[in-house]
């Protein structure tokens, strides 16, 4: 029968200050915690079910490097033991991942048995939604056949949508015994698993590429907040704003790190000019570490006249006024001429 191991998500942090993307889980590359074999609560954050598991320091494993990052990792050899974490859905994308490793050492590979990284989607209640194989690494099915290329980490991934209704995910590794067979030879080790999502500001305004604003107009920035990765936190926002393209390049950092979903223009804006600004967020990730993600796309806008995108007939110096300056305008310019292709054209 096969036994699913619900690698539970709880809600997250492990992610660099600069990016936008944001890791789902606690201790995702099992760092922390007691090492030695498996018992209730010894993986951080994690919890184990079964003792036929390992959390390790092996980095040197029999002449072979077992953990993909750090120091520690985790490994299990029969499909009995498992180890999970949840976390709320608050997105309706995720990218998982996983890297898989299976030591030649250790009875030349992963036999028997696939390891299988996968994914459970549930409602309110607690009821499944829907179960999803987001990969795995096969193990031999026979003493003759090969398994996934041994002492070589293997990269696990996909995308997965989050079905509606859905409020909670648990991640899921486990070995798949093969069918009719008595014995599962071998280990998998496991390291650096990744829940992620976009984490920045959304829903601008005004909207990115909009066009032609009125320049008194637009006297302030507004975006929407990401969630924070715990309950209760604020999240804090910078602003940077101006006129360069290059995010933040010679912008102005109109906003320092404030609880606020807006932000007032100081200065009037000038007309026919194209203008940049970005939202960075600090989630302040109780109890841990703050995280500072930059806004994953620079939003822009561009300004028509203070008039609008049009101005009255006659209004030649694009004042909003038909009056004596127009007036002005066109005797200074009588009859000047700027056709290229007119012979008869006074420049």
């Amino acid at each position: 029968m096969k036994k699913k191991i619900v690698l539970l998500v709880i809600l997250v942090i492990g992610f660099a200050a600069g990016n936008a993307l944001a890791n789902a889980l606690l201790n995702p590359s099992f760092e922390e915690g007691v090492l030695g074999r498996f018992e209730p609560q010894n993986v951080t954050y994690w919890t184990t079910v079964g003792t036929n598991g390992w959390h390790h320091s092996d980095v040197n494993y029999a002449g072979v490097n077992c953990v993909h990052s750090g120091t520690k990792g985790v490994k299990i050899w029969w499909d009995d033991t498992y180890l999970y974490q949840d976390f709320p859905v608050i997105k309706d994308e995720y990218d998982f991942s996983v890297y898989a490793y299976s030591a030649v050492q250790d009875n030349l590979g992963l036999r028997f048995a696939d390891a299988v990284f996968q994914v459970e989607w549930y409602d309110d209640v607690n009821a499944l939604i829907l179960a999803e194989e987001i990969g795995r690494f096969y193990g031999a099915p026979s003493l003759s056949d090969p398994c996934d290329p041994y002492n070589t980490w293997k990269f696990i991934s996909g995308s997965r949508t989050a079905p509606p209704l859905a409020v909670t995910c648990k991640v899921l590794l486990y070995l798949d015994r093969h069918e009719g067979a008595a014995d599962i030879d071998g280990s998998i080790n496991w390291d650096d698993v990744s829940v992620t999502w976009r984490y920045a500001a959304s829903n601008p305004n005004p909207e990115d590429g909009a066009l032609d604003l009125v320049p008194f107009e637009v006297t302030a920035l507004s975006w929407t907040r990401p969630a924070p990765r715990q309950p209760g936190d604020t999240i804090l926002c910078d602003v940077w704003f101006g006129t360069d393209g290059n995010m933040p390049g010679t912008n102005t950092k109109i906003l320092n790190k404030q609880d606020a979903n807006s932000v007032a223009i100081s200065s009037p804006l000038d007309p026919h000019q194209d203008y940049y600004w970005r939202v960075d967020c600090y989630d302040p990730n109780s109890p841990g570490p703050e995280i500072k993600s930059e806004g994953d796309e620079t939003w822009t806008f561009n300004t028509a006249g203070n008039c609008g995108p049009s101005y009255i007939p006659g209004d030649i110096n694009g004042d909003c006024y038909v009056d004596f300056a127009d007036l002005e305008e066109m005797v200074a310019n009588w009859p000047k001429c700027n056709d290229g292709s007119n012979p008869q054209c006074q420049q």
